[in-house]
């Protein structure tokens, strides 16, 4: 704020935001939607206005801007290609508001249908100055059903001399008999590439230096919205006169990337002290836990596409160097360990803000990720079962006769369920275990109730007429929650089964001992030599 040494007649002069003050002032300015521009001004040249238009989107792509563009080019006295000339005394006018011929509205606080009514009036006066009278509802989804109603009308009949544009982020919400008499123009995300020459271009009008892959970072964190990425960037030169990725990551309070490495190596090794060290240097950094869990299972989803993309880079905004360092992470991991692993981040992420205690949902989730298997369970019953078909049908052919024979591999015995069954007991804790499960899943937990559990050794076997838990319980990653939830109360490690009568198990028979054994550990199998 600048202010004359006079202070009774002093003059103040504020700081204009970077968004206002570098918002296009003509369609050719308009950043990354072209399908909307090129459109509006083939139909400004052919002198083919619609008397309304939907303009929708995302947030900061565009909208309220074009918007304000097309009321000027309607009414402009010189107009150059479809574009406003911006010189003349009306485009001036509309710039500075000083033209009452275009109405802005906030749809927000204005949504009621007395306000509406308001508009109509006005409407049926022609224009002060300007051509055309244009109304811009912005946020048009919050109008009420009455307000509705009574829009609907002058969309129907409008005068000849108004123009309405409505502008909206949710237009699922709208009236299908409001959109049926708009046309509609959809503003797309604006690629982060685009987002980065704009602001490069910003930082050199402004005389402030910003690196390339600081403008990326900015443009990554907009996801799509020119406003925000111009909102950081006024930030960011608050901060320091040359902009790299840390000044970038600091204003935003974002993890650095090598804290996300560091945290997805441990969980790689397995090294859960490491991976706990880890949050809590983040945490005593004033490092926002939700933020940094938002940014790991988005480093996992960088992962994820590297995975199963042939051209990831099309959609990952990064630089050569950290390019290659998730690539050589994401040969560590399977395709549905990182699925599982994304699903245990993002549960943790909904759980924060249901009020718990932030470190420490974001310390168990990293036990979590450190404590799973590298492969899920399902992808080796799965490789396992296949390979007993592939043996059962294809056996391995006969030994030659000068070949020296190989000793055959002794399988372990199969439990002996006759025995474990014999030496149940009823396992007293297991009403408290349910409830405990309900608190991690109430799906799980509701399955469970009225079923009754016994422990036998290491096993712990559940009862239930209910097969529903136990299809729940095909997951790894539920079976693993009940087994720590099991070791909390109790402070013994358990296997899970299902407490039935076993069916008869032939020794000789080496498909029916592995159908015993994954029916031991309560996963239906389907025995197929029986048929």
């Amino acid at each position: 704020m600048l202010c004359d040494k006079n202070f009774g007649k002093g003059v103040l002069k504020l700081y204009r935001v970077l968004y206002r003050k570098y918002r296009p002032k003509c369609f050719a300015d308009v950043i990354g939607q072209p399908q909307v521009t090129t459109t509006l001004k083939n139909e400004l040249k052919a002198d083919r206005l619609a008397h309304a238009y939907l303009f929708t989107g995302s947030r900061g792509t565009g909208k309220t801007t074009c918007s304000k563009i097309l009321s000027k080019a309607v009414n402009c006295l010189h107009p150059k290609d479809g574009d406003p000339c911006c010189e003349c005394e009306i485009c001036k006018g509309i710039d500075d508001g000083s033209i009452t011929d275009v109405v802005e509205i906030d749809a927000a606080s204005n949504n009621g249908v007395d306000d509406i009514r308001l508009l109509r009036e006005e409407a049926n006066f022609t224009p002060a100055e300007a051509k055309y009278r244009v109304y811009i509802i912005d946020e048009v989804h919050m109008l009420s059903v009455s307000a509705f109603n009574a829009l609907l009308k002058t969309l129907e009949e409008p005068p000849a001399h108004v123009i309405f544009i409505l502008a909206t982020t949710e237009v699922h919400k709208l009236p299908a008999t409001i959109t049926s008499r708009c046309q509609r123009f959809d503003f797309h995300r604006i690629a982060p590439e685009d987002i980065a020459k704009r602001l490069e271009n910003v930082c050199q009008q402004e005389q402030t230096s910003i690196d390339h892959d600081a403008a990326l970072l900015i443009a990554g964190i907009a996801d799509g919205a020119m406003r925000d990425a111009l909102s950081l960037l006024d930030q960011c030169m608050g901060q320091a006169e040359t902009i790299t990725e840390d000044t970038v990551r600091q204003t935003a309070g974002l993890a650095d990337k090598s804290h996300l490495f560091a945290l997805t190596d441990a969980v790689i090794a397995k090294d859960t002290a490491r991976a706990v060290s880890l949050v809590n240097e983040l945490h005593q950094n004033s490092k926002d836990m939700a933020r940094l869990c938002e940014e790991l299972v988005g480093h996992f989803r960088t992962l994820m596409l590297i995975k199963t993309m042939k051209t990831p880079k099309s959609i990952l905004v990064m630089s050569e160097q950290d390019f290659a360092a998730a690539a050589q992470q994401a040969q560590q991991f399977s395709l549905p360990c990182l699925l599982s692993c994304m699903d245990v981040i993002q549960s943790a992420s909904e759980t924060m803000f249901r009020g718990v205690n932030r470190r420490i949902a974001m310390e168990m989730t990293m036990v979590k990720l450190c404590s799973s298997s590298s492969d899920s369970l399902e992808l080796r019953l799965a490789a396992l079962e296949k390979t007993v078909e592939t043996l059962r049908f294809s056996p391995p052919p006969a030994p030659r006769k000068d070949s020296v024979p190989v000793p055959p591999i002794k399988r372990p015995a199969a439990p002996d369920m006759e025995k474990l069954r014999q030496e149940a007991v009823k396992f007293q804790p297991w009403h408290d275990i349910v409830e405990r499960i309900k608190q991690y899943s109430i799906t799980l937990g509701t399955s469970f109730e009225g079923s009754t559990a016994y422990v036998s050794g290491k096993y712990v076997l559940v009862d239930s007429k209910n097969e529903m838990c136990f299809e729940l319980l095909r997951k790894a990653e539920h079976r693993a929650e009940v087994r720590s939830i099991i070791q909390q109360i109790t402070g013994n490690t358990y296997h899970l089964g299902r407490y039935s009568y076993p069916e008869e198990v032939h020794a000789d028979d080496p498909l029916r001992q592995l159908v015993s054994e994954l029916k031991t550990a309560g996963i239906p199998v389907e025995d197929k030599s029986q048929k």
